[in-house]
């Protein structure tokens, strides 16, 4: 088994607990360098046709400084990823019904720098059954790194 593909929470006391429809999930980045996977390549699979252009020939592991519109936090991200944030998740097919669960999940989580949200949030934002959402991110396999938030 690859490491960090159990999705269940890990309690205080060292107890597995299965996820619910009120559980927070978010982007676990940590578990893309320990599962050997790309996020860069796949950060880029999710950029308008206008910025896969732009970045062909670009390192996307520049830094920048992004500024929540919301809380005003400044946090560091990769240029890439403020692509994603400020320009490709505003365009009308950066989510449509055929984008898959998987992808539609990670692409909110993309564009709202990550803040961990319910499957019922989720499933809000969607129009899809937050029972499917949690079934698919609690099961033993870890997609796209999206897990249980843990605070630490």
């Amino acid at each position: 088994m690859e490491p960090g593909v159990n999705s269940m929470e890990s309690t205080k006391s060292g107890l597995l607990v299965r996820p619910t429809l009120e559980t927070k999930f978010n982007i676990d980045y940590n578990w893309w360098d320990r599962a050997n996977r790309d996020l860069e390549v796949d950060l880029r699979s999710h950029l308008c046709s206008e910025h896969k252009e732009a970045y062909a020939d670009l390192e996307a592991d520049a830094m920048v400084d992004y500024v929540d519109p919301e809380t005003a936090e400044v946090t560091r991200v990769a240029g890439i990823q403020h692509t994603l944030i400020s320009h490709c998740s505003r365009q009308l097919d950066y989510l449509t019904p055929q984008t898959s669960l998987v992808d539609a999940v990670f692409r909110i989580f993309l564009a709202n720098s990550n803040t961990s949200l319910t499957p019922i949030e989720l499933g809000e934002r969607l129009g899809r059954p937050p029972r499917v959402i949690l079934r698919t991110f609690s099961g033993r396999r870890v997609y796209k790194g999206i897990r249980p938030y843990t605070e630490g």
